[in-house]
């Protein structure tokens, strides 16, 4: 009889090509992608009575010989080896990303709500990033929160109580503009205006960056410069898998250096099947697809990759009590299916892995790019300012 994680990857299976089938294109699901992921699904769960099966006898056995074994219970020269971590602080630290902004300002909310509405829009922000902090605090566990301008202007204090908290603050843009829509000119010109804005909120410098929708994509290496003149360590805005709007298949997976050194680049992280990156860095993937599938998948990241993978999420994903926002029936399930199960998701995901914010999870990574040591434009006019009396 087929075990309980053996079911629910063929319910996601057929949910899978039921979706390539149809959904594929609007959904922003990369077909093929999508299709390769439920015959892994099938042929997975295949496997998964086998293994179980295996691990019971396995089980069994050793719990026999304990039983009648009366010697010493480790044996000279003889190494003891664990398949897996039972304690999350035993795993290695992964890098817990936010991105600060409310259900209005995604990519697909812009369908029903423009720019010119924001203002007019009733806002969940507080409540449903407070929900968020308390979560982390029940769990000791700190994060990095990219902010958008636009939240720092007008919520100050939510951003100064996430930052007096212990987590750190990042740039998550000003106005949630695409970078690959954007001139150099107009990137680095908002981009200045955001940092400097978010800086004179929290009155520290900050020194990490992530753009909308991943959307640093081919062509817009010009963007890595650009952060490195602005005065960031570092950048989280590659999602190296096939997708319309982020699409970046053939970045690396794992952290590596841009704008001639000056910058490091940690990617959202994937799990590699079948020659293709599946993306396991939490977002809408935690949201609409099972649990197990982002737990095997980090598993996978922490046996093959062995260095701290990039998760991120929004506040918005945990409320589902969002105002309603005309949108299709495709952008709908986009935006809000899964809400109502991603508390209970993330909460599993902080009981069973270790995470903190990327200062600590890239620590040695970040040293010498100037992450303790570069003071901001605000600082430093901060600094002119006592000076002059």
């Amino acid at each position: 009889m087929l075990g309980k994680s053996a079911v629910i990857l063929v319910i996601v299976a057929i949910a899978a090509i039921a979706l390539n089938l149809t959904f594929a294109h609007t959904l922003h699901f990369e077909p093929l992608g999508l299709l390769g992921f439920g015959l892994f699904c099938l042929g997975y769960a295949g496997i998964i009575p086998l293994l179980s099966r295996r691990t019971e006898k396995e089980s069994v056995s050793l719990q026999s010989a304990q039983k009648t074994f009366t010697g010493p219970s480790i044996i000279a020269g003889q190494a003891v080896v664990s398949r897996r971590p039972t304690n999350r602080s035993d795993r290695p630290c992964h890098a817990l990303t936010i991105d600060l902004e409310d259900y209005f300002h995604t990519e697909v909310a812009s369908q029903g709500v423009s720019f010119s509405d924001w203002e007019h829009q009733p806002s969940r922000i507080e409540p449903s990033t407070h929900r968020l902090l308390d979560l982390l605090d029940s769990n000791h566990t700190k994060a990095t929160f990219f902010v958008l301008g636009w939240v720092a202007r007008r919520y100050p204090r939510l951003v100064r109580e996430i930052h007096q908290r212990g987590h750190e603050i990042g740039c998550h843009s000003l106005n949630h503009q695409l970078v690959h829509r954007m001139s150099p000119n107009q990137f680095h010109e908002s981009t200045a205006t955001a940092k400097d804005l978010i800086e004179s909120v929290i009155q520290e410098p900050i020194f990490g960056y992530r753009a909308p929708c991943f959307s640093i994509t081919p062509g817009c290496e010009w963007a890595f410069d650009t952060l490195a003149q602005l005065g960031f360590s570092y950048d989280s805005s590659v999602h190296p898998v096939n997708h319309p709007t982020y699409g970046n298949p053939k970045a690396p997976r794992s952290a590596y250096p841009v704008a001639h050194g000056q910058l490091m680049e940690f990617p959202i992280a994937t799990w590699r099947v079948a020659g293709r990156n599946l993306s396991v860095g939490g977002g809408a993937y935690l949201r609409l697809l099972p649990f197990q599938y982002i737990q095997r998948g980090l598993e996978a990241w922490e046996k093959d990759m062995q260095s701290p993978a990039m998760l991120y999420l929004h506040p918005w994903e945990i409320d589902p009590y969002q105002p309603h926002i005309p949108l299709s029936f495709q952008s709908t399930v986009r935006q809000t299916w899964g809400t109502t199960m991603m508390e209970d998701k993330l909460q599993r995901l902080l009981n069973q892995f270790h995470f903190a914010p990327v200062r600590d999870a890239h620590k040695g990574m970040l040293e010498g790019k100037g992450y303790t040591s570069r003071q901001s434009t605000f600082q430093l006019d901060q600094a002119v300012a006592q000076v002059a009396g």
